[in-house]
């Protein structure tokens, strides 16, 4: 190039192409290698226990195949102490997705979901991104952030609500060590970090049996529950203790137990407990087999079925199901230093599973220095439903009394 400068020739379309070309193919090139390697990391890394190939996005640190037994860690890392009072916390809300692209190399692993001129295509925000923006917010007088979830999705799931695991970051927001530094960037600027927490529901990987192509009505006990068909092609399917399986960690089984009974009671639209009468489940399985959630004044289907007819239900009352996500959720308090937790969808999951799940939450972020972790959820029910699952009653009267929840 230099020697073409030195000729004065006239014409750029004679000399070859210019620099700035030059570092376009580069960056094109180094964009596609990027990419590439990432999908190779991606299928070597669908497995939840630890393996040196997934170690870049596990927040679980435990290598053997006992989901229950999955913990985190952060070793010579001291954790960020939790605020006074969160009430007195102003915290500003993002979608990662939307909100700041800091790595384009990530954003084309699944090949066809990114695309920023369509509203329902992901657009490449990532950790890296945000970590650039803390500033910004810190100006607007923010003092925490509540990104949404972190773990893997589907292919298209900018919104990042259709969970395929619970351990292993969502290789298109980033890697264990870029949520790392998010959290440690923040906590440096006084800002906390609250993820986003789905616990109600995974992806789709399961149809109803006899209504693979539509919608299944509620059925519960001996009104004839499902038996759950595959979604997935068996070559898609993970090698795990139980079985080939679509989930790597939480797992399907359709073996009928006709004395078999749901914990409870659950709660209706008012407030009014449902105890179960009838008998008749497949309690060996993670998930519920009953049916699409249709009718939301009912609390059998609030709590059994599947949301929009599109996310696999967890049977979280099952103590089985309950370890496995209380031991996720610790690991990721202590691999990545979060603040606390907003909860997706708690209408919609058994006030039995939080009486297990919160306190072993809040205990472990104690051991870690954490005496006030955050929990909160969101609520678009009556008062009366509202005060099954809080420190409210059914009065004002009745505030911050636990003696009023059941």
């Amino acid at each position: 190039l230099k020697a073409r400068q030195a000729a004065a020739l006239p014409s750029a379309a004679l000399v070859g192409p210019s620099l700035g070309t030059i570092r376009g193919v580069a960056a094109m090139v180094d964009r596609i290698l990027h990419r590439a390697f990432a999908a190779l990391l991606l299928w070597c890394a669908e497995a939840a226990p630890r393996t040196d190939q997934n170690s870049p996005w596990n927040v679980n640190f435990q290598r053997k195949h006992i989901p229950e037994e999955y913990f985190g860690s952060w070793d010579g890392h001291e954790y960020f102490p939790s605020p006074k009072n969160w009430r007195s916390i102003a915290i500003y809300q993002l979608l990662t997705d939307r909100f700041a692209d800091g790595d384009p190399r990530n954003n084309e692993i699944y090949e066809g979901d990114f695309d920023v001129r369509d509203m329902t295509f992901r657009h490449g925000g990532d950790f890296v991104g945000l970590r650039q923006k803390l500033p910004y917010i810190k100006g607007l007088g923010c003092t925490a952030i509540w990104i949404s979830p972190v773990f893997r999705n589907g292919p298209n799931s900018y919104h990042q609500y259709a969970m395929h695991d619970f351990t292993l970051i969502d290789p298109r927001l980033g890697t264990l060590e870029e949520l790392r530094d998010l959290t440690t960037a923040a906590h440096e600027l006084g800002i906390y970090v609250i993820i986003d927490v789905v616990m109600n529901h995974m992806d789709n990987a399961f149809a109803f049996e006899g209504h693979e192509q539509g919608s299944a009505p509620f059925k519960m006990h001996e009104d004839e529950e499902y038996r759950l068909v595959l979604r997935h092609p068996e070559r898609e399917l993970f090698a795990t203790p139980a079985g080939k399986q679509p989930y790597m960690d939480f797992w399907y089984n359709n073996t009928w137990d006709p004395d078999a009974t749901y914990g409870g009671p659950v709660y209706g639209k008012w407030g009014q407990a449902a105890v179960d009468e009838g008998k008749g489940t497949y309690p060996y399985s993670d998930f519920h087999h009953n049916g699409d959630l249709i009718d939301y004044t009912n609390p059998w289907q609030i709590t059994l079925g599947k949301i929009y007819g599109m996310m696999d239900d967890l049977r979280l009352e099952s103590r089985r199901v309950q370890d496995k996500y209380i031991a996720m959720t610790k690991a990721l308090i202590s691999s990545v230093d979060v603040d606390g937790f907003r909860v997706d969808t708690p209408m919609q999951v058994p006030l039995e599973f939080f009486k297990s799940w919160a306190p072993a939450v809040r205990e472990h972020a104690r051991s870690l220095g954490k005496e006030s972790f955050g929990l909160f959820g969101e609520f678009f029910v009556t008062t009366e439903r509202f005060a099954t699952m809080t420190g409210r009653g059914k009065t004002p009267s009745m505030y911050g009394r636990d003696a009023f929840i059941d």
